[in-house]
């Protein structure tokens, strides 16, 4: 991890490669399909008229790497805020971290030191929460006294980090979506992250919901995990939406 702190104290940015104007057609697909079926279910899970000032920035990503450090500048303002870093640990141990670069900026996760949340579409962000500037690896990777895959992001499809920053002294939140492969093939580890896109809300202190793009649904109450009774109320459309996809193409 040396190596890559330099590189944060250097300012080294790594371009957001392959960009694409919109998200990949099944992320796209499941975040529309979470909207009809809230609507379907008639639950207050969103506000109908948000702030008229109210504006979430939404920035389209289709970035793919295996080693090395992702920076995420998340308002394009020219300062990297967030970064994600796949690294050696050991000569046989992979492993994927998910961190602020400034000491304010935090990553939502259950406490302090445990790692970072794996979030579903529609889970509110902020400001209630475990935001924290690094975590516990998101995903570890062993070979070298059997084999080892686990972390909550370990072959996951369309979820999402949780995201705290500043703008001008104000926090704000938002999140980036990923899908990522991790596994062992002939005794080596291996991680494969695609960074999706990522998203932040443009007033301070005001939450947002996983996978939102735009303002005209604002999140007034935390969306239910899968399978709490909460979710169950939302009926079959939300249990087919909010099947675990945790294995890669």
């Amino acid at each position: 991890m040396n190596r890559h702190r330099q590189e944060l104290k250097r300012g080294r940015t790594r371009p957001l490669e392959g960009a694409s104007a919109s998200l990949p057609d099944n992320f796209q697909s499941r975040l529309k399909a979470y909207a009809a079926a809230a609507a379907a279910a008639g639950v207050g899970l969103f506000a109908a008229t948000p702030p008229a000032e109210a504006e979430i920035v939404f920035t389209p990503a289709h970035t793919t790497f295996t080693t090395g450090t992702l920076f995420i500048d998340l308002n394009h303002d020219g300062i990297n805020d967030f970064a994600l870093s796949i690294y050696n640990f050991g000569r046989a141990d992979r492993r994927l971290a998910a961190f602020g670069v400034a000491r304010v900026n935090g990553v939502l996760g259950y406490a302090s030191s445990y790692p970072p949340l794996a979030l579903y579409a529609g889970y509110r962000i902020g400001p209630i929460g475990f935001f924290l500037q690094r975590l516990d690896p998101a995903v570890n990777v062993a070979a070298s006294f059997g084999t080892y895959v686990g972390g909550p992001f370990a072959n996951v499809t369309n979820r999402f980090l949780g995201l705290k920053f500043k703008i001008d002294g104000q926090f704000h939140y938002g999140w980036a979506a990923l899908s990522v492969q991790a596994r062992v093939k002939e005794h080596e580890p291996g991680i494969k992250v695609t960074l999706l896109g990522y998203s932040y809300e443009t007033i301070e202190d005001t939450p947002l919901l996983a996978g939102q793009t735009a303002a005209n649904f604002a999140p007034v109450e935390p969306v239910p995990q899968f399978g709490t009774l909460g979710m169950l109320a939302l009926g079959a459309p939300a249990l087919n939406l909010w099947r675990r996809e945790d294995h890669p193409q």
